[in-house]
């Protein structure tokens, strides 16, 4: 079959249940398959597939009919310019993340070697991109999962940091606890969702993106409380923790730094004008 026949075919089946990015889906779905860019597919509509990839490509139609996000489907994600792997079990780096890292990155003046922690890194992108973007700092991700810690591997090797960045396995920041660590900066995106939101989520976040990574317990706060709770043993004096941070959270976020002792507790706003992180410095 064609590559022509097998983006119409796919077109039919997306548009049947309502996905409006069914063209766009169908195109980098096809690329997956056949390792080809979007372009690539776009421009050779005429090439033949043989019987295995067109199989490959009706199995991972069927995949995002049933609503799983395209990025766990392609197993690609591009944040803040560059490409990372993905897969089921970590969460989709999203845009407003973008806010958290560029944030972070301005409050860093001088070229000096800067050690920060990345805490419940999932796939790791926060603590990547600052490491790709700054060649003079060095980076622990950690995270509790299995998955996050496959993924994240995968991702500092193939950007090229595996001498800068490493992934430790733990529950917060208990190794660090542990090994008597210090860092200058703590940069976390942690599970912030009340428990009774989860089951309001879309379709595509519920069913799909891990809960772990998703419920911050009853009231949206239990890992900002316990985070920031560690951060006064593991933080340097005069140290930054910056937090992504739920829309309608900047108040209690702040008053949990506020009342561990930061000061200069900041909120910064994303694109659409929602709090959406907070940034605190320990007192020297």
């Amino acid at each position: 079959m064609k590559v022509q026949e097998l983006l119409y075919k796919g077109y039919d089946e997306l548009k049947r249940v309502n996905i409006g990015s069914y063209m766009l889906d169908c195109q980098l779905i096809l690329g997956k398959v056949l390792n080809l860019d979007r372009m690539s597919i776009i421009i050779n509509r005429d090439m033949e597939v043989n019987e295995n990839s067109c199989k490959e490509y009706y199995r991972l139609i069927e995949k995002r009919k049933n609503k799983m996000p395209l990025k766990y489907i392609t197993e690609k994600c591009e944040f803040m310019g560059l490409d990372f792997f993905i897969k089921q079990g970590v969460l989709i780096p999203r845009p407003d993340t973008e806010i958290l890292v560029e944030e972070v990155m301005k409050t860093i003046k001088h070229r000096e070697p800067i050690k920060i922690c990345d805490v419940c890194s999932g796939s790791g992108a926060i603590g990547i991109s600052i490491a790709k973007n700054l060649d003079f700092v060095s980076v622990d991700c950690c995270d509790i999962s299995d998955i996050a810690q496959e993924v994240t591997k995968i991702n500092i090797q193939s950007l090229g940091l595996d001498k800068r960045v490493c992934f430790i396995k733990s529950d917060l920041l208990r190794y660090a606890l542990d090994e008597e660590i210090k860092f200058d900066i703590i940069v976390s995106n942690p599970p912030y969702i009340k428990a009774e939101g989860i089951p309001k989520l879309m379709e595509d976040v519920r069913e799909y993106e891990p809960y772990i990574a998703l419920c911050g317990g009853e009231d949206g706060l239990d890992f900002y409380n316990e985070i920031t709770k560690q951060s006064r043993t593991v933080l340097k004096p005069g140290g930054l923790l910056a937090y992504e941070i739920g829309y309608d959270q900047g108040t209690e976020v702040s008053d949990i730094l506020n009342n561990n002792g930061y000061i200069d507790v900041r909120v910064y706003k994303d694109l659409a004008g929602n709090d959406r992180v907070v940034i605190g410095t320990k007192k020297e």
